[in-house]
């Protein structure tokens, strides 16, 4: 059975991408990358959004199923598999934890800017601020609905 590093290398390839390049694009440096291709390490729930946006199927990264496979009317039905059913939930699992520590963080962060706003008057640094502290909750809203959805999976 092959798992995620073997999918990821074969996305990769699938792009025509190097390790670095790759790396590069999911905010992580070409040792990391290749940890993540040998099975030494499992991707981070922002690098795989990362890479996702790069053309990476992170459905067949982390499922071995295709998007096109599982969408397509007629497609064959695919019996389920115990092994890969518990790695979904093992890489589920790990996803929800990721999350949760980055809203923790987008929760701290807002906090912090709120406190540095009230502190200022100059209003170009409110207005910045502002616009962190929006990116930080819509961030965190996209986060609780991943968790949400991909609760769904086990």
């Amino acid at each position: 059975m092959i798992g995620i590093g073997q999918r990821l290398r074969e996305e990769r390839n699938r792009l025509k991408l190097s390790q670095s390049a790759l790396g590069s694009i999911g905010g992580v440096e070409t040792n990391a990358q290749g940890n993540y291709e040998s099975g030494l390490r499992s991707p981070k729930a922002d690098y795989l959004l990362r890479i996702s946006e790069a053309g990476v199927d992170i459905n067949y990264v982390l499922t071995g199923i295709h998007l096109h496979e599982a969408g397509r009317s007629g497609a064959r039905v695919l019996e389920p598999d115990p092994a890969k059913e518990e790695h979904l939930d093992k890489v589920t699992h790990q996803l929800h934890r990721n999350l949760h520590g980055l809203i923790d963080a987008l929760y701290q962060m807002a906090l912090m800017i709120e406190l540095r706003a009230s502190g200022t008057s100059d209003d170009t640094v409110k207005r910045e601020l502002e616009t962190i502290r929006t990116e930080t909750q819509e961030l965190a809203q996209a986060s609780v609905r991943l968790i949400f959805t991909t609760s769904k999976l086990s």
